[in-house]
């Protein structure tokens, strides 16, 4: 398969902004389908949509016809999900089934973007078959999210990711981005030291999507850097990147204890053996993902 006609629900994000870009250098004819436009998103085309609404979601997918689609849209603030119950099922559980029943009826590959949130993290390295136990009502909806996406649309592939670094191209929730604003400002970042991440750089994350969409490959695939790191660590080094002072970056060793935070899982270390072996887009160290998410 060659790069064809890809659709991006939720495209307008971080991720989705960056993949977007990626997908029209390597020649796809990307359109985008997201309820905000945001500028930079280049050649590439919009259209608002809802992707709670069944009508609207195979609207897009007749008229657009692509070859493969990939699915990062989600109510992804997980304490809002905590809050918003109602609503982050609505859009991460109901949105993605309706994605992926038309994706099945109208022969288009999907790519559905999990978490590393639907593990308990009291164990890892995580695989693709270890049982989900989430912590927080956000793993739930993308635990239940993977299961109905499996369930119709059976040659989807389900990659689940744990910490995505890099530069945003439109907008959306980019941790470099958030980082070095609040730097500039002045502040002293606090950071746990007992939540532990696989982070992967956004632009290998991009590289692998669209491999993915390319192949046949399905079922679940975890995606991330060779190496785990905590919180706290990680956000010395980007510090340190940045040229600023490590020493502006705390430890905060009961970030669970803060008010209105959802649970979150400790170790979200998740095991790419899977991905090394089937991938042609080679997965980094944590050296060479800092240094790839800051090009």
């Amino acid at each position: 398969m060659l790069p064809g006609r890809l659709l991006i629900y939720g495209g307008s994000g971080f991720v989705g902004g960056n993949l977007a870009a990626t997908a029209l250098r390597q020649g796809w004819q990307v359109l985008v389908a997201d309820p905000v436009f945001h500028p930079g998103l280049g050649s590439a085309g919009w259209e608002r949509l809802d992707i709670t609404d069944p009508y609207s979601v195979d609207q897009i997918m007749v008229s657009f016809s692509p070859d493969a689609v990939v699915n990062l849209a989600a109510l992804a603030d997980i304490d809002r999900a905590e809050r918003e119950r109602e609503l982050a099922w609505k859009i991460n559980v109901d949105g993605a089934r309706l994605i992926a029943e038309s994706c099945r009826r109208n022969a288009a590959r999907l790519v559905f973007i999990s978490s590393d949130a639907v593990f308990d993290g009291l164990g890892g390295p995580y695989r693709e078959d270890d049982v989900p136990a989430p912590l927080n009502f956000y793993g739930v909806t993308k635990a239940e999210a993977e299961k109905a996406v499996l369930k119709v649309h059976q040659d989807a592939i389900v990659v689940r990711i744990s910490l995505v670094l890099g530069l945003p191209v439109t907008a959306g929730n980019s941790f470099l981005a958030s980082l070095e604003q609040k730097l500039k400002a002045g502040e002293v970042i606090g950071c746990p030291v007992d939540e532990v991440r696989t982070p992967l750089d956004v632009h290998t994350l991009c590289a692998c999507l669209l491999e993915a969409a390319l192949g046949s490959c399905t079922g679940l695939l975890h995606l991330g850097s060779l190496k785990w790191v905590n919180r706290f660590d990680l956000t010395r080094l980007v510090a340190e990147k940045m040229a600023y002072p490590p020493t502006r970056v705390i430890e905060q060793s009961a970030a669970s204890a803060l008010p209105g935070r959802a649970p979150r899982h400790k170790r979200g270390i998740l095991d790419v053996s899977k991905a090394r072996s089937i991938l042609i887009t080679p997965l980094l160290d944590l050296e060479e993902t800092l240094d790839q998410a800051f090009n």
